[in-house]
């Protein structure tokens, strides 16, 4: 596995574990589904950056993405869509108006992201 992943896989583990322990502990829900949306990005980056494949922004990084590993088969459309939502539902400032998270949204994506995380170590192998 490439270096570049395996350290965004750790990363994103690392992320992963954070927004179900904050979860757990009733933090507020937009530090939640902020540390589930790194949990989604970061392995993201990794797969691009082993491909040496710049991503000036966090929108390109995800539109990459599907570009070279959704339309090529090597992740389903199901994870693409999961993280287009983490992305779309991820606090950002208050100046953008956004919609919160609830529950249920984190609740859906936390097993999503946990999956897509095993596709990346297997696929990165």
């Amino acid at each position: 596995m490439k270096q570049s992943v395996r350290e965004r896989l750790a990363q994103a583990r690392e992320s992963l574990a954070e927004a179900g322990a904050l979860l757990g502990e009733g933090a507020d829900l937009n530090f939640v589904m902020n540390s589930l949306y790194y949990a989604f990005l970061y392995p993201v980056l990794g797969l691009l950056q082993a491909r040496n494949i710049a991503a000036p922004t966090q929108s390109i990084a995800i539109s990459l993405f599907e570009r070279e590993f959704v339309e090529s088969g090597l992740f389903g459309q199901r994870f693409n869509d999961a993280i287009h939502r983490a992305f779309e539902l991820r606090p950002a400032c208050a100046c953008e108006g956004g919609r919160n998270a609830t529950r249920e949204d984190i609740e859906q994506l936390l097993p999503v992201a946990k999956e897509f995380l095993e596709q990346v170590a297997r696929i990165a192998e």
